[in-house]
């Protein structure tokens, strides 16, 4: 006789795992489907694909200057097109649909099978979404936010990787590879990904699909700086942070322009420092600055004592590890911790034009892979055998503050995604000011006029969904310039 039911105790832990992980997903999408579709960012997304065919948008975006991203935009045609005008339900729907997906595969690749992997589960979760790196993926619509989309990505390659070898899920890399890679230039990071993998010793994906990934690759950059005579992204392009601000575009000519090499550095440096240490935070150093002149405000300690201890924690398991490393010999938490090592300085190359924190959200994926592995296997010693690896010992209260400080970092991104919704309406009730401090021309013809009458009744008309209630004193814990 044949038990419909789950037959072991790692079946039951893996469903419960999988419910954490969408009871957080369906949560944080309750937010998320409270904020209309904003009106920066969206809105002419929308009025750039209306009257087009899905083959003219994206191969207009093939020939787009010092930004190649052609599926970026195909998606949101897609999405744009099966909406049937319901334009909030489609869009706001398919990007909590995304967090969803992004979760589930996240608990997926962790390998949730004992009990101790389930209590650890949570923090680990908390970690993934209340990085600051995270943020931007979901308080952004943009209307689909390739981020977002991006990490997916990642989290698949690493399931694949996982995975059983065999053709498909060769087929499968390399697919979404490509799909990944023209949708954002950090795409690209599913080829580091697949190696990373590789190399602590998942086989998912063959060596003969590493090639075929590598020469994808190569064929990318041929075709986009080559064949079509692309450019990176100049100075000129946008603001950007360096030092204790900001600097617009005249300045960082003034300052950079002979020699940029100085800037893209200090960017890489920087963009492994904000995911390691919560500083800096878009190129400025806001902590720092504060912290001479004064007190820094609350959520900025927050951030930094919680992801500074979180990283003094796996940097020094890493340190107790380097020797099994260097044999090639690697656990379950080692190949979390390897990867992301691997991933982080690969991601950070991507933001050398600017530093912002949604670049280096694959590196903050799997620093929370990472950080869950070690917390767990250090929590699971402490209780079995706490003179099993004492170079390893950590003190209790260290890994209560990380709890609590991920906690109230979980709190609020949610928090901030409530503020994001509120102004998102503000935006849309003031469409006139917008349009006229708009640099080109936003004349519209009738069906683009009906579009924007749609959006801002969405906006201004439709009632919040969120809880609507004050924390008071609490959230000035939280985090809201996200």
């Amino acid at each position: 006789m044949v038990s419909d039911g789950p037959r072991t105790g790692a079946d039951r832990t893996a469903l419960l795992a999988y419910a954490c992980a969408l009871a957080a997903g369906v949560l944080m999408g309750v937010f998320l489907l409270d904020i209309p579709v904003q009106l920066s960012d969206s809105f002419t997304e929308f009025t750039a694909v209306q009257g087009r065919s899905l083959g003219d948008v994206v191969s207009a975006e093939f020939y787009n200057g010092a930004y190649f991203r052609p599926f970026r935009r195909g998606l949101i045609k897609i999405v744009y097109d099966l909406s049937g005008g319901d334009y909030y339900l489609a869009f706001r729907g398919f990007q909590a649909l995304e967090l969803i997906v992004l979760l589930l595969l996240f608990v997926r690749m962790l390998h949730v099978r004992t009990r101790a992997d389930l209590v650890a589960l949570p923090l680990a979760l908390a970690i993934l979404v209340g990085m600051h790196t995270f943020a931007g993926a979901v308080v952004e619509g943009l209307p689909i936010n390739h981020f977002l989309t991006i990490l997916i990505c990642c989290a698949a390659a690493v399931n694949l990787a996982q995975a059983r070898p065999r053709p498909l899920v060769d087929v499968a890399a390399v697919a979404l590879l490509a799909f990944a890679m023209l949708t954002i230039e950090s795409g690209l990071l599913i080829w580091v990904v697949a190696i990373a993998a590789y190399v602590v010793g998942y086989r998912g994906i063959s060596r003969n699909a590493l090639i075929a990934l590598t020469a994808c690759v190569a064929v990318y950059f041929i075709g986009r700086f080559v064949v079509i005579g692309g450019a990176a992204p100049g100075l000129d392009e946008r603001s950007a942070g360096f030092g204790f601000r900001v600097l617009n575009p005249d300045e960082l000519e003034s300052r950079f322009g002979s020699n940029p090499i100085g800037f893209y550095l200090y960017n890489v440096v920087s963009a492994i420092s904000c995911v390691l240490f919560a500083e800096p935070r878009g190129g400025v150093w806001a902590f720092t600055r504060n912290l001479t002149e004064g007190l820094p405000q609350p959520w900025q300690v927050v951030n930094v004592v919680t992801t500074t201890a979180t990283t003094l924690v796996i940097g020094r398991y890493a340190m107790s590890r380097l020797s099994s490393w260097r044999t090639g010999r690697f656990d379950d938490t080692d190949r979390f911790v390897v990867m992301f090592l691997m991933v982080l300085p690969a991601n950070a190359l991507f933001a050398a034009g600017y530093e912002k924190d949604v670049i280096m959200s694959p590196a903050g994926l799997f620093y929370a892979a990472a950080a869950y592995a070690v917390l767990r296997q250090l929590a699971v010693a402490e209780a079995h055998s706490p003179r099993l690896a004492p170079s390893l010992a950590v003190a209790p209260a260290l890994l209560l503050l990380i709890a609590i400080g991920w906690t109230v970092k979980f709190i609020g991104i949610h928090d901030s995604l409530r503020a994001r919704a509120f102004n998102v309406r503000d935006e849309w009730a003031y469409y006139d000011d917008w349009a006229r401090e708009q640099r080109t021309d936003v004349s519209l013809n009738p069906a683009q006029t009906a579009i924007k009458r749609q959006l801002l009744d969405d906006a201004v008309k439709r009632p919040p969904r969120a809880p609507q209630i004050s924390l008071g004193s609490m959230e000035r814990l939280f985090d809201l310039t996200q």
